[in-house]
């Protein structure tokens, strides 16, 4: 039976769902090859090693859920409902595995993957404070803000990341959110 030719983003998409099951050790070049039904050997044709493997999936991770967000809340005209998008966006997927815990584990053992991470909440966080300062924040309140609503997130996803929730229980978390934290 002959091979199937997979793509770099295959490759790359299979080891962000891999990585944010179990991490590192779930980046097993045969068990990938077989699930994508191709040779090992394909692997080599895009990666140069597993490590050029792992930054490129860590890479393309922080790309789609950090920069992709940011860039997609812009077609909003008001500030308001850039917030209102980014945290239903926040709050309205769960079951996505861990890839941020996975990512932590790793960057405890490599400095870059600790850069990367850094970068990626900073990301955040910031993006968070310039849309309550475009709202009427004071620069400081907007920073305490967002690094509050950026851990409490943290914690809040560890908790339900195993539960689908409708969108009624998002929208009334985010409610909560609004009331308690943003509005001013």
């Amino acid at each position: 039976m002959p091979k199937i030719i997979v793509t770099e983003e295959q490759w790359i998409q299979e080891g962000i769902k891999r990585f944010e099951q179990g991490g590192i050790e779930q980046l097993v070049i045969e068990k990938m090859a077989v699930s994508l039904g191709c040779s090992k050997s394909s692997f080599y044709w895009y990666f140069n090693n597993r490590s050029s493997y792992i930054r490129q999936i860590v890479e393309t991770w922080k790309e789609q859920t950090t920069q992709q967000v940011i860039a997609a809340s812009i077609i909003h005209a008001t500030a308001d409902e850039r917030i209102r998008d980014v945290l239903t966006r926040m709050f309205g997927t769960t079951k996505r595995g861990d890839f941020l815990f996975y990512l932590r584990k790793l960057s405890l053992k490599d400095g870059t993957y600790h850069s990367i991470l850094d970068e990626v909440e900073q990301m955040r966080m910031e993006f968070m404070q310039q849309l309550f300062i475009q709202k009427g924040m004071q620069p400081e309140k907007a920073f305490q803000r967002s690094w509050m609503l950026y851990h409490y997130y943290l914690g809040w996803y560890e908790r339900h990341k195993q539960e689908t929730l409708s969108d009624e229980a998002i929208q009334q978390h985010i409610h909560m959110i609004w009331t308690e934290w943003i509005s001013i």
